[in-house]
């Protein structure tokens, strides 16, 4: 089995395994060794060029030294052996940097031009010798300071190759009779120096394998963090359908309930019964998206140039159909052509958050919405003359389930989420985000947006009435049944599929007017897909509605040049109302 077939939990279990029984024979079992190798040889071929280089300038120096200090005739002689030491490292350099190079074999050609650097060194020194120079061998102990201390080969690698020449500088002294008693001395020199450079290798490589070990146990655990952020993503996208599916049945039974009540007792009931729905919607809404905030890649960012003051102004005229009677007064102050570079989904979800939060908490008799330019940059401001925040207030507001005036955590005021979710998304967004307030005066939070440049955008026509024919594919029998009840009472001609082949067969019979398509169908195709194929069964571009409840800005980038409008779920029957009020042909 290899590494690259192990799974992480086996992998773990290996690294575990061999932490606890110790490597003090610098050897790790099985596949981990290899793991091993290849890391010094990555290792190796970051600090290739300059090692190589340090060696070339090394045998460089001692050519110039040779020329300067040693007769001429004796330099030339080991010219060619300082060329051939050069030459090696070349060579070592230019096949440790192949990529597809087994690791073993780059470790063997790296420690062979090393070795090739200290025979060398070894045999200009007995060369000079021979000419009756006394030339010192200090460059063999720079040779040997060089392998134990920069190299970065294995501690069974740098200890053979440098007592290995050690070796043959003391033999061949011997071989050719050199005074015993100098021998004997450079001998004591050289074996005290490898046996510290030696022991300084052990402990190092000692050192490098403990690190690996714990640098992989960390890499595992990002793995496998990752691995389950991935798999609570698609979770929470399922649970996301799944929960909001019997949600927007019910929003839309309630809704039925609420246009066919006759009698008083009844109507207040299914007021409040749509109500709670609503309410519920929310709060599922608003913890959906704070747990997919918290994930990472749960919120992709697609920033885009757009107006601000259209989005601005449809967030105010529904935070207004929110306020009761004698609610706060809402008002919206901008330039018509300011245009900022964001996310618009998810600025939107900021300064609805924000207006919501100002309507539910702070008492007050006035919101205001402002845009400012400054030079480069917008300043988007919500502002209240409410109850407002004192110091420690401040430093808690954003806390995540923090409800500073709700002790008895009613569900009308929300979970306490939505300021986090605002903090959460500034980030993201990188839109500073700011909090003016003092007690009694008000709070004013307020988002600093880059400038955009104006683009030239053409405005939908509204339709004067809704009327027509509509084909409606959603493979769940609840929501399927909800929806088509509501546009029939609406006055719409519905054709309620469950499934595509059913749709195919409506469009054939009589073509609709609009198409309206569940995302998720329970087949390979999905609710787009879908809507393709009805438009070529149709032979036209029909108007089209997707309704999901995993509004993406991905599933946006492909609503968009297909010309299909998005509403996520749970639906709203008011903002349904609104579509099919844009959509159907006037009549």
């Amino acid at each position: 089995m290899t590494r690259a077939s192990l799974t992480l939990e086996q992998e773990e279990q290996q690294l575990l395994t061999q932490q606890r029984r110790g490597y003090a024979w610098l050897r790790f079992a099985g596949e981990l060794e290899e793991g091993f190798v290849e890391h010094r040889r990555q290792r190796i071929q970051r600090r290739l060029l300059l090692i190589g280089g340090t060696a070339i300038l090394f045998q460089l120096i001692y050519v110039g030294l040779d020329l300067m200090l040693l007769p001429l005739a004796v330099s030339l002689m080991s010219l060619p052996l300082r060329s051939l030491a050069i030459l090696g490292v070349i060579l070592a350099v230019l096949y440790c940097r192949l990529p597809d190079r087994p690791p073993r074999a780059v470790l063997r050609v790296y420690s062979g031009a090393f070795a090739l650097n200290g025979i060398c060194v070894v045999l200009i020194i007995h060369l000079s010798w021979a000419q009756g120079l006394a030339m010192p061998y200090d460059g063999l102990f720079l040779i040997l300071l060089f392998g134990y201390v920069l190299l970065g080969i294995s501690f069974r690698a740098v200890s053979l190759v440098c007592w290995g020449f050690c070796a043959l500088f003391l033999g061949i002294g011997v071989w050719f009779g050199d005074a015993r008693a100098i021998l004997s001395y450079q001998g004591l020199f050289l074996l005290c120096a490898n046996l510290i450079g030696s022991g300084g290798a052990y402990l190092q490589e000692h050192g490098q394998r403990g690190a690996w070990l714990n640098l992989r146990l960390l890499d595992l655990a990002r793995q496998r963090a990752e691995r389950d952020d991935a798999r609570k993503l698609q979770l929470l996208a399922a649970a996301s359908h799944d929960l909001r599916q019997p949600l927007n049945a019910m929003g839309l039974y309630a809704q039925h309930l609420v246009e066919r009540s006759e009698t008083p007792e009844v109507r207040q009931v299914s007021s409040r019964l749509a109500v709670s729905v609503e309410q519920l919607s929310r709060l599922l809404q608003s913890l959906l998206d704070y747990t997919r905030l918290t994930l990472p890649g749960g919120v992709p960012v697609k920033p885009q140039a757009f107006a601000l003051r259209p989005l601005l102004e449809r967030l105010v005229a529904e935070t207004h159909g929110e306020v009761q009677a004698e609610g706060p007064l809402i008002s919206l102050h901008s330039d018509a052509d300011v245009w900022v570079c964001s996310d618009p989904l998810l600025l939107e979800r900021m300064v609805r958050n924000l207006l919501s939060n100002a309507l539910r908490h702070a008492d007050a008799q006035a919101i205001r919405v402002s845009v400012r330019r400054q030079d480069d940059q917008v300043l988007l401001a919500v502002e209240d003359d409410g109850r407002g925040l004192d110091a420690a207030e401040q430093a808690q507001v954003f806390e995540e389930f923090r409800q500073l005036h709700n002790p008895g955590r009613n569900a009308e005021r929300g979970l306490g989420l939505g300021l986090a979710i605002v903090r959460q998304l500034a980030a993201r967004l990188a839109h500073p985000l700011q909090l003016r307030s003092q007690r009694g005066q008000g709070a004013c939070f307020s988002l600093l947006l880059p400038a955009a440049v104006a683009e030239v955008a053409s405005s939908p026509t509204i339709a004067a009435r809704m009327h027509g024919r509509l084909l409606l594919l959603e493979d769940d029998a609840a929501s399927r049944e909800a929806l088509r009840g509501l546009l029939e009472r609406w006055g719409c001609d519905v054709a309620a599929c469950a499934t595509l082949g059913e749709a195919l067969l409506a469009v054939a019979e009589a073509p609709p007017h609009l198409l309206i398509s569940d995302y998720r169908l329970g087949t390979e195709e999905d609710g787009l897909r879908a809507l393709e194929r009805l438009r070529e069964e149709a032979g036209r571009m029909l108007p089209a509605l997707l309704i999901t409840a995993e509004v993406t800005p991905e599933l946006q980038e492909r609503c968009m040049p297909a010309h299909v409008t998005l509403l996520g779920k749970p639906l709203l029957p008011a903002r349904l109302r609104q579509a099919l009020a844009v959509m159907l042909p006037a009549g």
